[in-house]
């Protein structure tokens, strides 16, 4: 197989395969900038008296779901001293908040937008954050291999420049 049909074969495989992420990014963030509402449903779920302690904090909360027969499983914790998210946070998830001499557990339901948005920002399960990590090398590769090959075809080689540079251009005077 000649490199150039290789290569055509690899960017079209890489580029089908993550295909849907590269439309979801472009939509969830669009929405977003756009001020489309990424609504949540909060509810109250339930209260214990105590703190939260300072070590084996996932311990602490996976027995206290358990405690309320709520079966309910997060990756991990995310949050400050008193305030304290499970993830991932886009699906139905919980949020803990220390006040006072209580722990006030609230179960949150995220809209179809804010969940788009959750996965957008990477608060997403463990194996989607991988993903979208492959996804960024993967978005390199494409568009590299896309431009190499237009540029290898010479009817394309001066829009693909020009193209590029206008690009280059224009997103750096929006840095400086």
């Amino acid at each position: 197989m000649k490199t150039r049909t290789l290569l055509i074969y690899a960017h079209l495989m890489i580029g089908c395969f993550f295909l849907p992420l590269m439309l979801l990014m472009p939509l969830s963030g669009s929405l977003h900038i756009w001020g489309v509402p990424e609504e949540q449903e909060k509810t109250e779920a339930f209260k214990i008296i105590g703190t939260v302690p300072l070590e084996n904090q996932e311990e602490f909360f996976r027995n206290e779901f358990k405690k309320q027969n709520i079966d309910f499983e997060f990756e991990y914790i995310r949050g400050s001293k008193n305030e304290f998210t499970f993830r991932p946070t886009s699906r139905v998830h919980y949020m803990a908040a220390q006040e006072g001499s209580e722990i006030v557990f609230t179960k949150i339901n995220p809209s179809l937008n804010r969940r788009l948005i959750e996965l957008h920002k990477g608060h997403g399960p463990k194996f989607m954050r991988w993903l979208e990590s492959a996804f960024g090398v993967a978005l390199i590769l494409v568009t590299l291999s896309g431009v190499w090959l237009a540029i290898t075809v010479r009817t394309y080689r001066k829009v693909t420049v020009v193209s590029f540079l206008t690009g280059s251009i224009l997103i750096g005077i929006c840095l400086f």
